[in-house]
């Protein structure tokens, strides 16, 4: 543990301690912590999912922790919320200890505030900035046009199917670092991926996390092009968050802001743009 003036860092190697550290800040900020959850919990069951998985908890000295960041190589460091010179005092950490990462990701001003003190000690440069909008569901979810089809959860038969997408998705985001076939059996397996079906085939999909806080995560949305231009994951995200819904879960997403058309369909289904977080690789 490291102590900088009114705040101590922490450095957790195992997922149980990093839970533990995080619950408050779990059950008061769920959807800020959302990546943060279902990636801890994953390497619970599956330890070997990352290599060197590391967590930061900062804590206000002699209190209690304000923060928790996570680095999987090799994504970037995530920081879940923007906490005003606790973030300083994590970028000091990682240049003290001389721990580098592949990047940062987390709201626009913990990243920037990062990026102020991280870059300059550090020696690192940037390599990409992507800017992402985080959306919540508050209302009942509405799929404002007619679509063609129905959802159904993914099974073991569709593994190779989905894997198939998983990699085309990675592909088109620029995330390529993940195993596509582990991706798409993990998803499976939990019974989260569900797959929006025309005339018995399938055309989209998306997956939901597993509830943390009551929060669930939309992601993984995905239509081939050769199905494109029906209105397909519109359809798949709004069949998959009313599913959600009825089990009484809260959904949350993030969307490319870059990509004006995708954050358009969101809030025409009911999803509320929270704000913007950053995502900045390093070369």
């Amino acid at each position: 543990m490291t102590e900088s003036g009114k705040w101590s860092v922490q450095v957790v190697s195992d997922p149980e301690s990093a839970i533990e550290a995080a619950a408050a800040l779990v059950a008061a900020n769920p959807v800020s912590y959302s990546v943060f959850s279902t990636v801890t919990a994953s390497l619970v069951s599956e330890p070997s999912r990352y290599a060197d998985p590391r967590w930061w908890v900062v804590s206000a000295a002699g209190g209690q922790p304000v923060l928790v960041a996570m680095c999987t190589p090799p994504h970037p460091i995530n920081l879940p919320q923007h906490v005003p010179s606790a973030i300083a005092a994590l970028a000091g950490e990682l240049i003290a200890t001389a721990v580098t990462v592949p990047g940062v990701t987390g709201p626009k001003k913990a990243v920037e505030e990062f990026l102020d003190h991280y870059l300059p000690a550090g020696g690192r440069r940037v390599r990409g900035r992507e800017a992402m909008g985080v959306y919540d569901l508050p209302v009942a979810v509405h799929l404002p046009w007619p679509v063609a089809g129905q959802r159904r959860a993914a099974h073991e038969p569709d593994v190779e199917l989905v894997a198939s997408w998983v990699a085309a998705f990675l592909l088109e985001t620029g995330d390529g670092e993940s195993d596509a076939v582990a991706t798409a059996r993990r998803q499976i397996d939990l019974g989260n991926v569900s797959l929006w079906v025309v005339d018995g085939e399938p055309v989209a999909m998306c997956w939901a996390s597993m509830p943390f806080g009551g929060v669930v995560r939309v992601s993984g949305v995905y239509t081939p092009r050769a199905h494109r231009g029906h209105g397909y994951a519109s359809a798949i995200v709004a069949a998959a968050s009313a599913r959600e819904q009825r089990r009484g879960h809260t959904c949350m997403l993030y969307t490319d802001l870059a990509n004006p058309t995708s954050n358009k369909i969101y809030r025409a289904l009911g999803y509320r743009y929270l704000g913007e977080d950053l995502r900045v690789t390093f070369a």
